[in-house]
C-alpha cells in the first residue's frame, strides 16, 4: 500500500491544513514525553495506542491479565473510563456501577480482574496497588 500522491504536492490543501495541527500535536507529545515518570511500586504494562476503537486493546489486556494470573500474579486493570461520568479513582463493581458511571469497557474488564477507573493515572495506580495489584 502506498501513500496518495496528493500528500506530497506543494499545493496540497490537506497538507497545508494538517501541518499546523501536526506541529501542535508534536509539541504537546514532546512536552509530555519529556516529563519524568513516577514510580508506583509495581510493574506497569500499558496496552494502548492512538486508535480509538476496534484495535483490539481490550481483548489484548484481558489476554495479558489471564496470563499473568496463571503465573500467580495479581493484575489490576487501570482505565480512564471513557464514556463514564466518574473521574475516580474508583474500584469498579459491576453489581453497583453501570456504563453511565464508569464506561462499558471497565465493566467488561472488572469481570476478569479488579478494575480501577481514574482519569488521573498516578492516583489510579496508587488505588490499584491498594486493591492488591502486583502488576
Amino acid at each position: 500500500m502506498r501513500d496518495p500522491r496528493f500528500w506530497w504536492r506543494a499545493e496540497s490543501m490537506a497538507g497545508s491544513l494538517l501541518h499546523p495541527i501536526g506541529l501542535i500535536y508534536g509539541l504537546a507529545a514532546g512536552a509530555r514525553i519529556g516529563r519524568p515518570g513516577q514510580r508506583v511500586g509495581v510493574p506497569v504494562i500499558c496496552v494502548g495506542n492512538l486508535t480509538l476503537g476496534g484495535a483490539g486493546k481490550t481483548p489484548t489486556a484481558l489476554y495479558v491479565a489471564r496470563g499473568l494470573a496463571a503465573c500467580g500474579a495479581q493484575p489490576v486493570f487501570l482505565t480512564r473510563g471513557y464514556g463514564g461520568a466518574l473521574a475516580g479513582p474508583v474500584r469498579v463493581d459491576p453489581t453497583h456501577h453501570d456504563a453511565r458511571a464508569v464506561g462499558d469497557e471497565p465493566l467488561l474488564l472488572a469481570r476478569a480482574a479488579p478494575t480501577i477507573v481514574a482519569r488521573d493515572r498516578v492516583a489510579g495506580a496508587v488505588a490499584a496497588c491498594a486493591a492488591g495489584a502486583d502488576v
